[in-house]
Parts: structure tokens; sequence; C-alpha cells
């Protein structure tokens, strides 16, 4: 394996295990978190290096039953606009600082592009493994 495949499947493990992780941890909130509403109180722009600049955002969460409030909450992702309304969320547990958006984009992207650099990874592995045919 030369340099150039070497340092492709070591960016490939590193960052293929960390999107990977952070889509299979969105999932999660995704299937057994708390749903409720997110309300935006401060926000600020996020600057993208491609011209299409987002919000990050903090404010407070509210349970779908009324059954807690947790007053200092940052949403996990860019809103591509400033959200002037209530927006649906999840968290984790009532004493959660960090909600997930209702939205399945939260974990498909990452963890599909983590897949993707795993796989990227491990076929470079195998390549560098494989032991050459016989003619």
């Amino acid at each position: 394996m030369g340099p150039r495949q070497a340092c492709i499947t070591v960016l490939g493990l590193g960052g293929g295990i960390f999107l990977a992780a952070t889509g299979v941890l969105r999932a999660d909130t995704q299937l057994t978190g708390l749903a409720g509403e997110f309300r935006a109180e401060r926000c600020e722009v996020s600057h993208s290096r491609h011209g299409d600049d987002g919000w990050l955002c903090s404010g407070t969460f509210e349970a779908a039953d009324h059954g807690f409030r947790t007053a200092r909450v940052e949403v996990d992702t860019v809103f591509d606009q400033r959200p002037t309304g209530p927006v649906a969320a999840l968290v984790d547990e009532p004493s959660s600082t960090t909600a997930v958006r209702d939205d399945a984009r939260g974990w498909l992207l990452p963890g599909g592009t983590g897949l993707l650099c795993l796989g990227v990874a491990g076929w470079n592995i195998r390549s560098a493994f494989r032991r050459p045919r016989q003619a």
C-alpha cells in the first residue's frame, strides 16, 4: 500500500467511525427520544465556504406532554432560515442540553457517509492484503 492509499485509508477509518457514530447517536434519539418543541431564542449565522449560510440556534425545549421544560438547549443541526416559531425536536432525557430536529436527514446523511468512508477504507485494506492472482 502506497502513501496515498495509506492516507486515504486512515482518513476513511477515522472519518467513517466518527460519522457513523454520529449517525447512530442521532438515530437513537430519533427512535427513543422524548418529543417536543424547540423555540429559538438566540441564533447566529453559520458561514459556509460554499455560500449557503445557515443559522445555529439555542433556546428552550418543551416536551409534547408538557411534562418538562429545558431552558438552555442547542439544536445539533444548522437551520436554512432563522426559525420564527416552534420546531419539532427530540431530546434524550429531560436534562439534555442538545436537541435533535425531527428529521431523518439528521442521522441518515452522517450515517450513510460514514458507512461509505468505512467501505472505502475496508476496500483499501482488502486490496493491500490480497494476494496477486496466479496466471
